[in-house]
């Protein structure tokens, strides 16, 4: 009897292990051969399902993203209010430190690789993604989520180079405060309008 092959399933963990060989290694440091190797898989069938290492990467890419914004939707309940689910995403990052790391060293590895325009398309469609995300999650106008987001890969890269500096909690707090001081202002404004 053939062996079924769900083929979804099957490229999802192959996707999987392919993020943990990229962190390891590096995008660039790694060959098809050594992934299908690493996969315990033909190249036949590794080209089978990705043409490219590139269509990996992307892949990949779109698949944590929506993971990661599924799991912020999980996390971030409507009952509360906008501050408690920033703290809320705090803590999940805080949680996954060294995972959020890897996607950023990673990104860096491969936008530093790969031809400016190809690239940028890319990682401004998963950062479009991100931003609307996190805007609509924490109730924030989509400019101030652009803010946030670029904020949480500052402090995902500083707390990489220098773990000691800054607190992730105590940096959530102080967006939180801050969100609720402007939160305050814009009633104060309406109430006076």
């Amino acid at each position: 009897m053939p062996k079924i092959v769900d083929h979804d399933q099957h490229r999802e963990q192959m996707i999987l292990d392919c993020f943990e060989l990229f962190s390891k290694k590096g995008f660039n440091n790694v060959t098809m051969r050594e992934i299908a190797s690493e996969l315990n898989v033909s190249t036949g069938a590794l080209y089978h399902y990705f043409p490219t290492k590139q269509s990996i990467f992307e892949q990949m890419m779109t698949y944590i993203v929506d993971k990661d914004i599924q799991r912020l939707r999980e996390a971030t309940n409507s009952t509360q209010s906008p501050e408690e689910r920033m703290m809320k995403a705090g803590e999940i990052m805080e949680t996954n430190k060294e995972y959020y790391q890897n996607i950023l060293l990673l990104t860096l590895d491969y936008f530093r690789h790969q031809k400016e325009s190809e690239t940028e398309i890319m990682f401004n469609k998963f950062a479009q993604h991100y931003i609307s995300t996190i805007a609509c999650q924490i109730d924030l106008p989509e400019k101030h989520g652009a803010i946030i987001f670029c904020w949480l890969i500052g402090l995902t890269y500083a707390d990489l180079l220098c773990p000691e500096l800054i607190s992730g909690n105590e940096q959530f707090e102080m967006v939180t405060d801050i969100m609720r001081a402007m939160r305050m202002n814009q009633s104060k404004n309406k109430t006076e309008a």
